[in-house]
């Protein structure tokens, strides 16, 4: 499993120095070095699984927006950052925490940078600021953190689910849309839920999922991996299993890119996917997939496993120029992983291979 890394780098500004946070984001077989920071870590809030709920007695610091802009710029002009990742606890209130977020941005705007921004927002923020990051950041979002109402209340998360999450990110995509007509807030809008904290379902998160990518055309569903924290009403609980989280990855990039539905991926009673097994293999033989590589349209052969979207158009492609895919040399020349492939496939002189996850 490939997951996002974070280092600490010590730079000075004028007179200062900071040491600042830097998350290398892992996307499209490439990383990208970004300053991801929290406004303030002061919270007026006391959810149950964060680090940074009220009641618990941490350090707490907070970046004033000129000062940040500054970090920032200085971070980025010497290459150590390609841009700026920006979040926040509820200091006060949302609003209040969000315009300082919009401040920072539009202050780095004026000095000339040019680099990528995310925003993640907080919910129950006026629409006036949402309108306000979107013509300022390349990515804005808002954490959704559980797919259903009544975590939100065992999690001691005080918010209103259909009012500030729900009706928050169908607004913030109304206005990501309108922005994008313009040529702002090009890589669009994400959001994260947290996994295993609750005894919510795999079932649950997909179908939020779907909804999120269908919908409101988000562009990405992070999923993070609960771990107790020291000193938090949940610290005894048992971590999550990173391999859940990964399954999950999987599905909701199926779902969103191949045209799988939620309901395909659950396989057993407790509406979970299975830790061990890869996603798209199981649901290819709960279908009883039998593909003929030759004649299947591109619906059918994105659904193979061990064949992906530029490999069913290279297919595709090839035979429409009169080649035809009858052996494993060809095969594999076009990039078909024969091992996942071939138990779906109708090409009689292909060998039985093991399949691996």
């Amino acid at each position: 499993m490939r997951r996002e890394k974070l280092k600490f780098l010590t730079t000075q500004v004028d007179y200062d120095k900071y040491t600042v946070p830097i998350y290398d984001s892992v996307g499209r077989n490439k990383c990208v070095p970004l300053l991801k920071t929290l406004m303030s870590s002061f919270c007026t809030n006391n959810c149950k699984f964060c680090a940074f709920r009220c009641g618990r007695k941490i350090r707490r610091e907070r970046w004033e927006p000129e000062e940040l802009a500054k970090v920032t710029l200085k971070l980025w002009k010497e290459r150590k950052i390609q841009g700026l990742f920006l979040s926040s606890s509820v200091e006060k209130d949302p609003d209040l925490a969000v315009e300082k977020q919009i401040e920072t941005i539009r202050i780095l705007r004026k000095l000339g940078f040019t680099a990528y921004c995310h925003l993640r927002l907080m919910p129950s923020v006026n629409r006036e600021l949402i309108k306000q990051s979107v013509e300022l950041a390349d990515r804005v979002g808002i954490n959704m953190e559980f797919p259903r109402a009544e975590y939100y209340n065992d999690m001691k998360i005080f918010l209103n689910f259909r009012q500030d999450i729900i009706k928050r990110m169908k607004f913030l995509s109304r206005e990501v849309k309108k922005a994008q007509e313009e040529g702002k807030c090009k890589a669009g809008l994400d959001t994260q839920m947290i996994i295993g904290a609750v005894n919510e379902t795999d079932k649950e998160i997909l179908q939020i999922s779907e909804w999120l990518y269908s919908k409101l055309n988000v562009r990405r569903v992070y999923f993070s991996a609960f771990g107790p924290i020291k000193n938090t009403p949940l610290e005894n609980q048992k971590p999550e299993n990173k391999w859940r989280e990964y399954r999950l990855y999987q599905s909701s990039f199926l779902i969103q890119r191949y045209g799988f539905k939620a309901e395909d991926f659950i396989l057993n009673e407790f509406e979970n996917l299975l830790p061990n097994q890869d996603p798209k293999f199981l649901v290819a033989k709960k279908s009883a997939l039998f593909v003929d590589v030759n004649n299947a349209k591109f619906k059918e052969l994105i659904r193979v496993p061990g064949i992906g979207i530029e490999t069913a158009k290279k297919i595709i492609s090839l035979r429409n120029s009169g080649v035809r895919l009858s052996s494993e040399k060809k095969l594999k020349e076009v990039g078909v992983i024969l091992k996942r492939a071939v138990p779906f496939l109708k090409i009689s002189s292909l060998r039985k291979l093991t399949y691996f996850v």
